[in-house]
């Protein structure tokens, strides 16, 4: 590389904080796509979690019955669909499930849940697949009834094929601005840097005997 030690320190600085400023840029976009894609996600899940729960009803001995055929979702229908529900007792789980889990059941956490509220937990399904599930505990209305967890779970894989999409077509955007910025850096440093360059020569012919004085007109910084 040509040029000033100063040119040469000064264009390694651009350099290296444009390197820093676009990974930087880069993990912040990934994390806000990342956080609005599992928020959408989520929102989803919760939808089919009220859906559940609306056909959720209750036979004599106070055990849950959910009427499948009102759920609308056909991969609740097909095995291994990445899309299940589940029903757990207090000692029994897995008393109603979805046909996707064909002759499985979802492993859930211990946990208790108020009643109203809503809990968020990953896990693995069949195959190992990875899922998001949420839950919710629902009674029957005789006095005294014991729990009930209703289970949705959703696999996770399209959430992350989902980013693994978004990241490629981000990197080569953020390749194309670095070569921009890059470019234009350079461009400005040069520019920034030839009164330092006339400065020098001017100092080089004093030193030399040549002249007395530096002539010419400088930036304000120069001065």
């Amino acid at each position: 590389m040509t040029g000033s030690p100063a040119g040469r320190s000064l264009r390694w600085r651009l350099l290296a904080a444009t390197i820093a400023a676009l990974a930087l840029a880069g993990l912040a976009l990934t994390r806000l796509f990342r956080e609005h894609a599992e928020g959408q996600f989520r929102q989803a899940l919760r939808e089919r979690l009220d859906e559940v729960t609306a056909r959720v009803d209750f036979d004599a001995a106070g055990r849950p019955l959910v009427a499948a055929q009102g759920l609308v979702d056909p991969r609740w229908s097909r095995p291994f669909s990445g899309q299940y529900w589940q029903i757990d007792g207090p000692a029994a789980p897995g008393v109603q499930r979805s046909r996707s889990l064909w002759d499985q059941t979802l492993a859930l956490p211990a946990d208790t849940i108020e009643d109203g509220t809503v809990h968020v937990h990953n896990g693995q399904g069949p195959g190992g697949q990875p899922l998001l599930l949420l839950e919710r505990s629902v009674r029957a209305e005789t006095p005294g009834a014991p729990p009930w967890r209703v289970v949705v779970a959703a696999s996770t894989e399209p959430l992350d094929a989902a980013q693994a999409a978004f990241q490629r077509p981000l990197a080569w955007s953020l390749v194309a601005l670095f070569a921009l910025l890059v470019a234009a850096a350079w461009a400005q440093v040069a520019v920034g840097l030839a009164p330092l360059a006339t400065l020098r020569r001017g100092l080089e012919r004093v030193r030399a005997g040549h002249t007395t004085r530096i002539e010419g007109r400088y930036p304000a910084e120069v001065q």
